[in-house]
């Protein structure tokens, strides 16, 4: 099976924040029931209302792509020590997804506030400040659609957990019902829907239920043509899944042309990327991609273009180093 690209590495990494339970980031200090009170530490501590009151410019927070690609909302809450003169001289995380904090501070930070006044003298003053995110869904959509998240990572889990112990048939029903799973998802969770269907087409074809793999690797690449660009390796990957199926069916001539589209979409890839280390694993899905490519053509008794197939993986081979995961 091919290895992922640094995009589904990317997503990897959301699913283990986003569904996992958030950290402490610090002890949660409260303003008390007056409008100031002075702490162990020398500031005054706030309440929200005033701190908003005398707050006299505020930065809005950059939504950070990724977490608008996990589809994550929601607020920050953050304690905020602010200077005799109105600056903000530190941030603590109190709480909110790992994913926002760090725009929620780098908003925060350049906020100014009007002096906070103690007897008629500016002192250093801390405050609860809270940092909404929002993607324009309603509380109650976002809970649905973060349980059906749920419920598709966990189906994934267990579908590649047995695959990955080679219970294929055992697999094959979780594997189907992810890809039914998946439809539940917004629309623009492409991603996730071919995975599905990549997932389920591999529990098929291990089976050697070859038609029905291919149904679903079909699938897998009809939403890559549509959804992602050319140079994208997801779909080199789409590529490769169908040309082992029509391998599996006996169609050699149709095969070999999706084992070739794989090939050059995947060299795309790894000329736009920019890591060494994905480079070189793109490197070593191309070499594994050609030698499956090298056999087909020897079947079908193509021997100079298996020649020609077997200098590219050559060239490919000596292009392979050993790289450190980022």
């Amino acid at each position: 099976m091919a290895l992922a690209s640094s995009r589904r590495c990317l997503l990897a990494l959301v699913v283990l924040v986003l569904f996992s339970e958030p950290p402490a980031w610090g002890h949660q200090s409260g303003a008390g029931a007056g409008t100031a009170k002075q702490t162990d530490e020398g500031t005054t501590a706030v309440k929200p209302e005033q701190a908003e009151q005398n707050l006299v410019k505020k930065v809005a927070p950059v939504y950070p792509p990724l977490a608008k690609q996990a589809r994550i909302q929601g607020k920050v809450k953050l304690q905020a020590v602010i200077s005799k003169t109105g600056r903000v001289d530190s941030v603590n995380v109190l709480s909110g997804h790992p994913l926002l904090v760090q725009a929620a501070v780098d908003a925060v930070k350049q906020w100014q506030y009007k002096p906070f006044l103690v007897d008629g003298q500016p002192v250093v003053a801390s405050a609860e400040i809270e940092v909404p995110f929002s993607l324009g869904i309603s509380d109650a959509n976002y809970q649905a659609e973060q349980k059906n998240n749920e419920a598709f990572f966990k189906r994934q889990d267990e579908c590649r957990d047995l695959l990955k112990t080679q219970k294929y048939s055992e697999a094959e029903a979780p594997c189907k019902s992810l890809v039914e799973l998946s439809e539940k998802l917004p629309t623009e969770r492409h991603l996730e829907r071919m995975t599905a269907n990549e997932l389920a087409g591999h529990s098929l074809l291990y089976q050697k239920k070859f038609t029905e793999a291919l149904s679903f690797f079909l699938t897998e690449l009809s939403i890559g043509e549509a959804s992602l660009n050319p140079t994208d390796a997801e779909l080199g990957y789409a590529y490769h899944h169908v040309a082992l199926g029509y391998y599996g069916t006996g169609d050699l001539h149709k095969a070999q042309s999706y084992y070739e589209q794989a090939e050059s979409t995947l060299r795309a890839a790894r000329e736009h990327m920019d890591g060494d280390f994905f480079k070189n694993q793109y490197a070593k899905d191309i070499q594994a991609i050609l030698r499956e490519y090298i056999v087909l053509l020897r079947q079908t008794g193509q021997d100079d273009a298996a020649a020609k197939a077997q200098q590219r993986a050559d060239v490919i081979a000596g292009e392979i180093h050993p790289v450190t995961a980022p």
